[in-house]
C-alpha cells in the first residue's frame, strides 16, 4: 500500500483544520447575529461546559472516585459563574472550591494510603479550577468593556492568526524543537511565525477597529498576547502527554476537542483584558 506524501498529508490536515475552524467561526457569528453580545457570552459558556468535561477526562483519567470528578465539574462551573459576576467573588469561590476538593480527596482517598496520589489529585484540581473556571471568565468579561465586541475580535484574531502562522512556518521552515518532551512538533521557527502572525493581526485590528488609538499599543499587545497564548498550547500539550491522549476530544475535526482550539485563547484572555483596563485608565 502506497504511503501518502508528507506534504499531501500536511495539506489535508491544514484543509481539515481550516474547514473545522470556519464552521466554528460561523456558529459564533450566528450566535452574535441572533443574540448580539449575549450570543458571544453564551458561546463562552458553552466552551466552559464542553471544555470542563474534556479537562476532567484528561486530569482524572486514572481516578477511580466518581465523586471527585463530579465535584470538580460542579466547582469549576461555580468558579466561572462567580468570576463573571465579580472578580473578588470569583477569587473567594475559587479558594473555597480548592479547599472543597482538598477535603474531598482527603476523605475519599486517605484509606488507600497513597500520599503521592492524593497530593497529585489535589494539585491537579487547583490547577484545573484555575484553567477552566477563572481563565474563561476573562474572555467573558472582555465583552462587558467599552468596545467589547472589538476587543473580543482582537483576542481571537491575535491567537488564531498566531496559531495559523506558527503552523505554516513550522511546516515550511521548522527545524529546531522548542520543547520536544512536551510538544514534539513545535519549533522555534514556528514560534517566531506565530508571533509575526499575532503582531500582524494586532496591526489589522488597529487599522479597522481602533484607528484613533496608537498603533504601538496594538502591536505590543498583539505580540505579548500571542506569546503568552503559545504557552497555553504547550500547557495543554503537557496535560495530554501526562494523560497519554492525543487530543482533548473529537468535537472539532483536525483540531480535536474544544480545549485543543481555545488553549491559547484562555492564556491570552487575562493579558488582553489587563491591557484594556490599563488603556482605559490611561485614557480616562
Amino acid at each position: 500500500m502506497a504511503r501518502s506524501h508528507p506534504m499531501t498529508t500536511t495539506m489535508k490536515s491544514f484543509l481539515t483544520r481550516s474547514v473545522s475552524a470556519i464552521v466554528a467561526l460561523a456558529l459564533i457569528i450566528g450566535l452574535y447575529v441572533s443574540l448580539g453580545l449575549m450570543g458571544l457570552k453564551i458561546a463562552v459558556g458553552l466552551i466552559v461546559v464542553i471544555g470542563n468535561w474534556e479537562l476532567t477526562a484528561i486530569l482524572f483519567q486514572r481516578e477511580k472516585s466518581q465523586l471527585i470528578k463530579t465535584l470538580f465539574r460542579i466547582f469549576t462551573y461555580a468558579v466561572f459563574i462567580a468570576s463573571i459576576t465579580s472578580l473578588s467573588m470569583g477569587s473567594i469561590v475559587y479558594s473555597l472550591a480548592v479547599i472543597g476538593m482538598i477535603i474531598t480527596v482527603l476523605l475519599s482517598s486517605h484509606k488507600e494510603g497513597n500520599l503521592e496520589h492524593m497530593a497529585s489529585v489535589q494539585a491537579k484540581s487547583a490547577l484545573g479550577l484555575f484553567y477552566m473556571g477563572l481563565l474563561p471568565s476573562f474572555a467573558f468579561r472582555l465583552l462587558d468593556q467599552a468596545y467589547g465586541l472589538y476587543w473580543f475580535i482582537f483576542l481571537l484574531a491575535v491567537v488564531f492568526a498566531g496559531d495559523t502562522l506558527a503552523y505554516v512556518f513550522g511546516v515550511l521552515f521548522g527545524k529546531n524543537k522548542v520543547m520536544p518532551s512536551v510538544s514534539p512538533k513545535k519549533t522555534w521557527q514556528g514560534s517566531v511565525g506565530g508571533i509575526i502572525g499575532s503582531v500582524t493581526a494586532g496591526l489589522i485590528c488597529w487599522l479597522f477597529l481602533f484607528p484613533e488609538n496608537s498603533v504601538g499599543v496594538f502591536l505590543l499587545l498583539g505580540g505579548v498576547s500571542g506569546f503568552v497564548g503559545q504557552f497555553g498550547d504547550f500547557f495543554e500539550s503537557l496535560l495530554k502527554r501526562v494523560a497519554d491522549v492525543k487530543d482533548s476530544g473529537k468535537i472539532m475535526p483536525g483540531h480535536g476537542g474544544v480545549l485543543d482550539r481555545v488553549d491559547g485563547v484562555l492564556f491570552a484572555s487575562p493579558v488582553v483584558l489587563g491591557g484594556v483596563l490599563i488603556l482605559s485608565h490611561l485614557l480616562s
